[in-house]
Order: C-alpha cells, then structure tokens, then sequence
C-alpha cells in the first residue's frame, strides 16, 4: 500500500486544514406574512427545506464524522414544533420577521449546543422555495 502522506505535493503536505463535512436535511410546512417596509405581505404556506452542515477535523474510531441520523434527529427536534403552523404565532418568533434568514439563524442556535466539541456548525440553510434560500453561519471566512 503507498504511503498516501508521501504521494501528496508537498504544498497539500504542509499546511492545508483538513475537514470532514456532513450534512443532513429535513422539511417542514409552514405559513408566515412577512413585514416588508409598513406593509404586511399576504399570509401564505411554504414546504421549507432545512439543511444543517457540520465540520471536524478528526473521526471517531467507527470512520464517522457524526452519525448523519443523529444530526437529522437534532434538526427534526427544532423544526417539527413548525410544522403545520403559522410561525408568526409561535413564541421563538415573537417580534421577529419570520423570514428565511431569522429562522436559519433560530435553527442555528438552538443546533450548535446539541454538537460534541469537537464538531463545528457550519451552517444552517433555510429553503423557502425552489431557488430561493438563506444560509446562516458564524465566523465565515469572508
């Protein structure tokens, strides 16, 4: 067996940060009106698609990042409290616009502690429609 360390180019040896990426997705449906400027948008129902991604370093012993079913049963146990309502009703979202960008940012939040230490959120992508999507995530790399 070759020695994989040896036959990268010596750039890709030194200094290149390695990452283990996974990501699990789940749905929900769910009806919001929008405060846009002084006007309230019409009430309407969305099937939101939610994906949450997380990063490590390392792997368990098993050769897994994280068990992808664990992290689907994390954003399962956020989410399902938004299925089949109107998310304007719900506390979390309270004086809050309950667009895209602040419900990513809610799922983050309540995601991040759930995760060993080891794992890094990357992000919380939120789906509206078909094309239209916010993405929340601390410290990117911008």
């Amino acid at each position: 067996m070759k020695n994989c360390k040896k036959d990268l180019p010596k750039k890709a040896q030194d200094g290149v940060r390695k990452l283990f990426t996974i990501t699990a997705t789940t749905n929900f449906r769910a009806g919001h009106q929008l405060k846009l400027a002084s006007v309230m948008e019409p009430y309407h129902c969305h099937n939101w698609i939610v994906e949450a991604a997380i990063g490590g370093q390392a792997l368990e012993n098993n050769g897994l990042l994280f068990d992808f079913n664990k992290l689907k049963k994390i954003l399962e146990s956020i989410v399902c409290r938004f299925d089949g309502r109107k998310l304007d009703d719900l506390e979390c979202f309270k004086n809050i616009n309950t667009s895209a960008e602040n419900i990513a940012r809610y799922i983050y939040d309540n995601i991040k502690d759930k995760l060993p230490k080891r794992i890094g959120l990357l992000y919380v992508e939120v789906t509206e429609t078909p094309g239209c999507r916010a993405r929340y995530c601390e410290n990117p790399a911008v």
